[in-house]
């Protein structure tokens, strides 16, 4: 489903918001350390997956020493090496986990991404927590309409937000977004997006597939946005 794409006000700076991996456009960081969680089922003969709609490429490999497994798995969770950002593992079988970090002086960042590998599927899950600078904070809104676009425009041929809603979590104000897209390679593709805010950090909850796909992991998408945890994502104080 194609659309109208939503309108945005004038120039401004464009914040980074979501990695190669990720559902909304480039890699923060240009050298992130990444660990891989391979996934349990998964065979050496199987063919690659679909393109990824996001112009996936391959993970760096981990730094000589990681380990690899560190924080994998725990509790039936995958949590970033730094403990920045947790998430329920997806269930089932040819889930791969991975992670991305970086910190100064390239910008702050930390992903975790879980993605099927079965051939013929396509569909990912991500959890980014990134920082930018004072001038360039911004609340959900300012990110859903200033920035996103801008981003969308660079992976889409076209795209359309076709219903947003307010949500709360922690206390803290934000957007849940749902998208039809087409991607040059992967063709019609289905989104599901939750944009955070606090200080000077943005924090990015997101379901992307082909949508039989997408469709298939309703359940698991909820599981998800509700169990993703992120460590600088504080209880905002009640209001007085």
């Amino acid at each position: 489903m194609s659309g109208p794409r939503s309108p945005r006000p004038g120039a401004l700076a464009l914040v980074p918001l979501v990695a190669a991996l990720a559902c909304s456009g480039g890699e923060s960081a240009d050298k992130p350390t990444t660990r891989v969680d391979p996934p349990k089922s998964a065979s050496p003969s199987a063919e690659a997956a679909p393109a990824s709609a996001t112009a996936e490429k391959a993970p760096d490999a981990p730094k000589p020493g990681a380990d690899a497994d560190a924080d994998a798995d725990k509790d039936g969770r995958f949590t970033s090496s730094d403990g920045l950002v947790s998430a329920p593992r997806p269930r089932g079988e040819g889930w791969e986990c991975e992670e991305r970090v970086a910190r100064p002086p390239d910008p702050e960042t930390t992903l975790i991404k879980c993605r099927q590998t079965t051939p013929g599927r396509f569909f990912f899950f991500m959890a980014k927590d990134y920082a930018v600078p004072e001038e360039q904070i911004r609340r959900p809104e300012g990110i859903v309409r200033e920035v996103l676009p801008r981003t969308y425009d660079k992976l889409y041929e076209s795209y359309t937000f076709t219903r947003e809603e307010p949500v709360l979590v922690a206390g803290n104000a934000g957007i849940d977004l749902w998208i039809d897209a087409v991607h040059a390679k992967t063709g019609p593709i289905r989104k599901r997006e939750r944009v955070l805010t606090q200080g000077q950090h943005v924090f990015i909850l997101s379901a992307e597939g082909l949508p039989p796909d997408y469709e298939a992991e309703e359940a698991a998408i909820d599981a998800w946005l509700t169990g993703a945890a992120f460590k600088n994502l504080t209880e905002a104080p009640a209001a007085p």
